[in-house]
């Protein structure tokens, strides 16, 4: 067979072969662009979800709500109850109520891991009390929710205020016996929605919560820093003015070494060393040209940022979150000594002793 009838064989068989199988048409669907999970008073299911639709080219949110035992039978009640299709492969965002945060997450969260059709680069979040309640606001300072809180949490993590985290990068982290994790929290306050800080959790589920500066805190320690890491600290209390009582600085290049001092069970002790540079930001007293005050304000915000490590430690030990990953070093360098631990009872008691290291290394553009 000569080689022009192999042309005209195969360009035939093209045109004979099927199409995907399992095509699905976006433009017959109703796009999910972010929803939330709430525990109901009988244990089921309450989901809310914002689909994106649009009036005379104007972007509108659709809220729909439904109960059922399972997050599978959440989707059908919701397909019933649209026109087009359900369609949750574009969700951006996750938010989970707190009574259900409390519980095993994973429970939850399991169809979303398995269903090739879900979206989990998508972002998640706890909000306290429920979380429909955050969605059925639909519009926050003219943005709308779901853009709303995308934009929030893009924002938090840039200034270090929350970590970097989606549904991806928590599933393997649920299964470490020897790390936790925390994703963002939102609150309602003034009828305002808010990102208040974040959710620690122990395994797979909520333990306990941290403010943002705390977060911020936590994220330097973990050495997670984002672009910014900016803390106020309160360096005097005998001016008039309150602000002048305060200064304000990024913390540049902060580096966080975790050693491991003692292994015995029972006597675990860790040392964690900070060293960062500091660049004042916001500073009314000024006076940055003498020696003597620069050196006053070193201590001073050393010893702030000492006292405020020892109580997001001791938070984190409360909450039984092992953020730091402490465990994780146990496992893989200390194996004998962790194989007769019980970290679950051991870890809230083990000493951490923080030391920081730090100096002033900019004041601005003002000298």
């Amino acid at each position: 067979m000569n080689k022009k009838k192999i042309l005209i064989l195969l360009i035939i068989s093209s045109f004979t072969l099927s199409g995907c199988w399992d095509e699905r048409l976006l433009k017959n669907g109703r796009l999910v662009f972010s929803s939330a999970f709430d525990l109901t008073p009988d244990g089921n299911i309450h989901a809310t979800a914002i689909i994106r639709d649009f009036k005379e080219g104007t972007p509108t949110n659709t809220e729909v709500e439904a109960d059922a035992n399972t997050i599978r039978e959440v989707r059908m009640h919701m397909d019933r109850k649209i026109s087009g299709n359900f369609e949750p492969s574009k969700n951006r965002i996750f938010i989970l109520g707190e009574d259900l945060a409390r519980k095993d997450v994973y429970d939850f969260l399991d169809i979303f891991y398995r269903d090739p059709n879900s979206s989990i680069s998508s972002k998640l979040a706890v909000a306290e009390g429920e979380a429909g309640d955050i969605l059925r606001t639909i519009e926050q300072k003219n943005v709308l929710i779901s853009e709303y809180l995308i934009e929030s949490i893009t924002s938090g993590e840039s200034f270090t205020g929350v970590p970097k985290v989606n549904l991806q990068s928590v599933c393997t982290v649920m299964f470490d016996e020897g790390k936790d994790f925390f994703v963002p929290f939102f609150r309602i306050k003034d009828e305002e929605v808010i990102m208040d800080g974040t959710a620690l959790f122990h395994k797979r589920a909520m333990s306990g919560t941290l403010s943002i500066p705390e977060s911020t805190l936590m994220l330097v320690l973990m050495n997670e820093k984002a672009k910014i890491a900016r803390v106020v600290t309160k360096v005097d209390k005998e001016k008039k003015v309150n602000i002048e009582n305060y200064i304000t600085y990024n913390l540049v290049d902060p580096k966080t070494k975790m050693k491991l001092i003692s292994t015995t069970p029972g006597n675990i002790q860790v040392e964690l060393s900070l060293t960062t540079g500091v660049s004042i930001v916001e500073f009314p007293q000024d006076e940055l040209a003498d020696k003597a005050k620069v050196k006053e304000l070193e201590k001073k915000i050393t010893e702030h940022l000492e006292k405020e490590t020892k109580e997001v430690i001791k938070k984190i030990q409360v909450a039984n979150s092992d953020l730091l990953g402490i465990g994780r070093e146990l496992i893989a360098f200390h194996h004998k000594d962790w194989e007769q631990l019980d970290w679950e009872k051991e870890y809230p008691t083990i000493i951490i002793k923080p030391t920081i290291q730090l100096k002033i290394v900019g004041n601005g553009i003002i000298n």
